[in-house]
Order: C-alpha cells, then structure tokens, then sequence
C-alpha cells in the first residue's frame, strides 16, 4: 500500500475541504509517490504535545495509551518539539516513558539521551544528554529584550522578571510547573504591556534589527537568538538518516501556533482543536491532513493511521483511515 492510498482512503469524502484539494491531490500523490514509501518503511514521528497529546491529563484518554504502546512496540522514535523548557519536557518524557531525542524552546536545542547517536557524542556538558544548541543564552537575550524594549519606550514583563505565583496565574499551571516553565535556557516569553496598538509591531521589528528572532505563542511572544524549529528537526532527521536512510519523518501538532514543525517533515498531520481556524493552518501547510477528533483522541487517531492504518481508534468504534 502506497502513502498515496492511504491518504487517499483516510480523507472523508464527506470532508469540509474534500473540493478544495480535487485538483490539487494528483500532483500531490505523485510527489509522495517518488518517495518510493511503503508501510515498512521506517517512521520517525515529530510531535508537540500541547492541545493534542498533553489532554490526556486534563481527560484520560485510553486511546494516547493505545497509540504510545504502539510506538513503543515497533520502536518508532516519538520527539517531542515544543516552546517548553528542557525541565518541562523530561517530566513528559518520564510520564509516557520516552526515551527519545526532544527538542525545547522553539528549537532552541536538541536534547540526545547520551550514546544514542554515537556519532553525535562529545565531551559530556550536561548528565544525560549530548546538546546540540541553536540558539544562543537566555541570560542575553533577557538583556537585549530589555534595551530594545527601554529604547522604543514599550512596557514589557517576561518570564524573568514574574514571579512563580505570577506566571502559574497567566499560563493558568500549578506553582510546581510554573516553577519549570521557568527554567529558561534560551527564550524568553514575554507580554507586551503597551496600550498603543501599534506597540507590538514596533517591538518585533525593533528586536529583529537586534538580530533576535520572535515567535508568538497565544499570549506570549517568546524571543531568542537564534531558536529555529525547522532547523532543529532538519538536523535530527539527518541523525536518524544516518542510521537508516529510507526514514520518513511524520508530523503531528495541534498547530496552535508557528506551523514550523509541519513545514519540515515529510508527512504533516494537524490534531482537530476547536480553537484553531483549520483553513489558515492548512493555508500555510497546504500538504497538511487534519484528523476527524480533536484532543489527545485525535492524537492517537493521528499515531494510530501512522503506525498501523487498519487498527481501530479506541472509543470512536472508527479506523484509523
């Protein structure tokens, strides 16, 4: 079976974009079809976990269950990718027991578990992990946020100048994950405070003429220098490649924000959120599929066509197709 097939056979006739992609689907399907891909192909799986995978703490999903004892059966590596901190992101990886590489801070840096790519191993920086960093310090890009905010006259409050309690109230965590969201290495979230609407467009350009890079991530912007998720996975895609060159990357994200994880792999999966203007995110993924559930259920229905397309989706009675 083909990806051609079976992307074919997993898009509902009845779907809301079904039209749209008529005379587009042709030219796709012979794109993939160079690919040369088959269901035994080896599979890397790229996912953010927030408003997919990480609602099944806030409701138990048994199907997340499902889909990441499927994983772990087959050996498919699962990356985590997300704006969250290094900190963050091992209490993930303890909870569903990955064993992964992961990438932080909007692709501030990749975290190997140490010896997983030999190749990659050099002097130990950090217990644990070989690092791969893209972008540079947070202590210096707290400061340059700072003068350039001070220069243009614009109120801005960060991550670094909140208290715990403060940060737990505006991301609505528990003082506990406040306290790791915190931990930044390289990115500082930020708000910005200025009335004048025009303030925030003047903010962004003034840091990006400071050399620093701006993502926004629902309330907050989050700046860096140098931060860039498409580079990061590219770089661990090549890793992986390394060991097997035939590796397909797949991509699963709510899209909530910066589509940079969707636009890097080779097949981009959107998890159903009611929050998310579906069409703008498939306006900058063109290439993108969406799935039928939202939430962690639509996670592992995303997981679940991934690994195995003619496994049911627990709790829906439906395939994964």
């Amino acid at each position: 079976m083909t990806v051609a097939s079976i992307w074919s056979s997993w898009w509902p006739t009845s779907h809301d974009h079904t039209s749209a992609w008529k005379g587009w689907s042709h030219a796709w399907y012979e794109g993939v079809r160079k690919k040369s891909r088959d269901v035994g192909k080896p599979l890397v799986i790229f996912t953010d976990p927030d408003g997919s995978l990480l609602e099944h703490r806030a409701q138990p999903c048994r199907a997340a269950c499902d889909a990441l004892n499927a994983l772990a059966d087959r050996g498919i590596p699962l990356v985590l990718c997300s704006s969250r901190t290094r900190a963050e992101l091992e209490l993930v990886q303890q909870e569903f027991h990955l064993r992964h590489p992961f990438i932080g801070e909007n692709g501030g840096a990749v975290y190997l578990p140490r010896g997983y790519f030999p190749s990659s191993s050099g002097p130990a920086e950090m217990s644990g992990y070989d690092i791969i960093r893209f972008a540079g310090p947070h202590e210096q890009v707290v400061e340059a946020l700072r003068r350039t905010a001070e220069t243009l006259g614009i109120e801005v409050r960060g991550f670094n100048g909140m208290s715990v309690q403060e940060v737990a109230n505006e991301c609505g965590l528990s003082l506990a994950d406040a306290r790791l969201a915190q931990l930044r290495e390289y990115g500082e979230p930020f708000l910005i405070l200025a009335s004048d609407p025009a303030a925030e467009s003047r903010m962004l350009n003034g840091l990006r003429r400071a050399g620093l890079r701006c993502v926004n991530r629902g309330r907050f912007h989050h700046v860096s220098s140098g931060a860039d998720v498409r580079r990061s996975v590219r770089t661990l895609t090549n890793l992986y490649r390394q060991r097997s060159r035939d590796v397909l990357t797949i991509g699963v994200s709510a899209g909530l924000t910066d589509p940079s994880l969707l636009r890097e792999v080779d097949i981009p999966i959107v998890v159903l959120t009611p929050e998310i203007d579906t069409a703008r995110v498939l306006r900058q993924v063109p290439t993108a599929r969406v799935t039928n559930t939202a939430g962690s259920l639509g996670w592992a229905e995303a997981i679940l066509w991934a690994v195995e397309p003619q496994l049911k989706v627990p709790g829906t009675g439906r395939r994964a197709t």
